[in-house]
């Protein structure tokens, strides 16, 4: 399967999860699960939301992450946020995009993935497609917000 292939099945996948999240919590879950469900267990996708003092971990499949609790002002997280778009960090083993996603212009959080350079080439088709995943959270928090409320 080329990768053209595999980022449309995965954005049929993850448009799929609102049919079976109930919570925003369960979104989030469907989301990250789906994005890495087709790569090794070398790969990580995770989410972080945004709190009044830090980035909280709240999803993460692959590889294990360590951290799970980053102070603004640290790390790579804080510098997409800055910045108010997708960050890209290479090092020799890792490559990482971070995805800051918005309510409104109010910081939500960040979808954060990382694949190893050996298997895996980040292209300008995934910058696309990690854009339109940080725009479908945006639109289906106003969901899962209204929905909460009403409970």
């Amino acid at each position: 399967m080329d990768k053209s292939e595999l980022l449309d099945e995965l954005r049929l996948e993850v448009g799929a999860v609102p049919d079976y999240a109930r919570t925003l919590h369960d979104f989030y879950k469907g989301i990250v699960e789906k994005l890495v469900s087709r790569m090794n267990d070398r790969f990580t996708v995770c989410l972080y939301e945004t709190t009044n003092r830090a980035f909280v971990l709240k999803v993460s499949a692959g590889r294990e992450i360590d951290k799970k609790y980053v102070p603004f002002g640290e790390g790579a997280l804080s510098l997409a946020a800055i910045r108010g778009e997708i960050l890209y960090l290479r090092n020799p083993e890792i490559q990482s995009l971070y995805i800051p996603f918005y309510f409104g212009h109010h910081l939500l959080g960040q979808l954060v993935f990382q694949a190893p350079l050996e298997l895996y080439e980040l292209t300008e088709d995934d910058f696309v497609f990690v854009k339109e995943i940080s725009k479908f959270i945006e639109v289906q928090y106003k969901r899962y917000l209204l929905n909460e409320r009403n409970l």
